[in-house]
């Protein structure tokens, strides 16, 4: 006999409960998916379907968008340039749209093992804090004295990669 989890409520059943009875995992395991198949499509799947597509569609269009930010701080940043007047230099280009990969690779891991410590519900509260704050951050980006554009830019993208769509995947689709 499996043993008793807790949680459940109205809104998520927990169907493992059911069938704790039986002792062959992949029979309960089978019985507990066949039992969710079955149930009725309502609004609790609207509301969960719309909440996934917005924070994909909005983290989505962070990681792609950049190819046309680049063109315009190429526009605004360059336009007195002896070489290619008008475009980003192309190690700054790469460096900058690559940002966001290399922070995805540290947050798989980070978020991954505090997620399992901390739990998934509060990391993917802080998940969205984070993803919230950085973009805000991006868009906020200016060039200064002390600064460049260009590595403030990197930065935020590292730290928008730490939490990215595939952070937000393992995390919301486990809760």
């Amino acid at each position: 006999m499996a043993q008793k989890t807790s949680g459940g409520n109205a809104a998520f059943h927990n169907f493992h409960n059911d069938y704790a009875h039986i002792a062959d995992p992949n029979e309960r395991r089978r019985l507990a998916l066949a039992e969710i198949d079955k149930a009725p499509f309502g609004w609790y799947h609207v509301r969960a379907i719309v909440v996934a597509g917005i924070g994909f569609f909005t983290d989505a269009y962070d990681i792609f968008a950049i190819g046309l930010v680049t063109t315009m701080l190429g526009v605004v940043y360059w336009q007195e340039a002896k070489s290619k007047p008008g475009t980003i230099p192309s190690q700054s280009d790469t460096a900058i749209k690559v940002a966001t990969s290399g922070g995805t690779v540290i947050g798989q891991v980070v978020f991954g093992a505090l997620a399992d410590i901390v739990g998934r519900k509060r990391m993917y509260g802080l998940e969205l804090i984070i993803i919230i704050f950085a973009t805000m951050a991006q868009a906020l980006t200016s060039d200064s004295p002390a600064m460049s554009v260009v590595g403030l830019l990197i930065f935020w993208r590292v730290l928008m990669g730490i939490v990215s769509t595939r952070i937000e995947i393992l995390i919301s689709g486990t809760n």
